[in-house]
């Protein structure tokens, strides 16, 4: 008799590029709500993850790949690898970690009141209702601070994994897309 039930590794998700899929759909949903704490830890959780997953699963035997990209035997070293290629990859870390222990940790993500007004001030736009949206502290420039969307910084960790992906995955190079298109496409 057949098995009723498959035995999958985690919720039907067995590779690297299928739990990169499960971010792109998380990019997908941050985009279109960036208000969305939920949407943002979801991407976050899972961004970190990949480098557990792709160290698994593509490189914590593959001695060749790892001696071609300078990748030492433990995955400490790859994060110190990522943190080379992409500071902001390596940012997911500690905001996975902080989401995880209810601290914040890492790169400060604040909610921020936006609204027609901003813009649109003198036109019927203008009394539409306000949203919210989630802003990156990047730091101060000058004396002044700096804050970015945190879709923007999603999109950078996104185009990490997707370009690694491509390049040193070996299931032809094919990866996912969201509805959402990074802006380098």
């Amino acid at each position: 008799m057949a098995a009723l039930f498959e035995q999958n590794n985690v919720f039907g998700i067995e590779t690297p590029v299928q739990l990169y899929a499960k971010l792109v759909q998380e990019f997908d949903d941050a985009c279109e709500d960036p208000g969305s704490g939920r949407h943002a830890m979801n991407f976050a959780i899972t961004a970190y993850h990949l480098t557990e997953w792709v160290w698994k699963d593509l490189l914590k035997e593959d001695e060749a790949k790892r001696r071609e990209l300078g990748i030492g035997k433990s995955i400490e070293s790859f994060k110190g690898w990522i943190a080379e290629k992409s500071i902001w990859t390596a940012q997911m870390q500690d905001l996975a970690n902080g989401s995880k222990h209810f601290q914040a940790k890492g790169l400060p993500i604040l909610r921020h009141k936006v609204g027609p007004l901003n813009t649109a001030a003198f036109n019927t736009l203008a009394f539409n209702e306000a949203a919210m949206i989630l802003m990156v502290e990047m730091g101060e420039l000058d004396g002044i601070p700096h804050f970015v969307p945190a879709t923007h910084l999603f999109e950078v960790v996104l185009r990490f994994w997707r370009d690694f992906l491509r390049h040193h995955c070996p299931y032809g190079g094919i990866v996912p897309a969201g509805r959402t298109r990074p802006s380098d496409e």
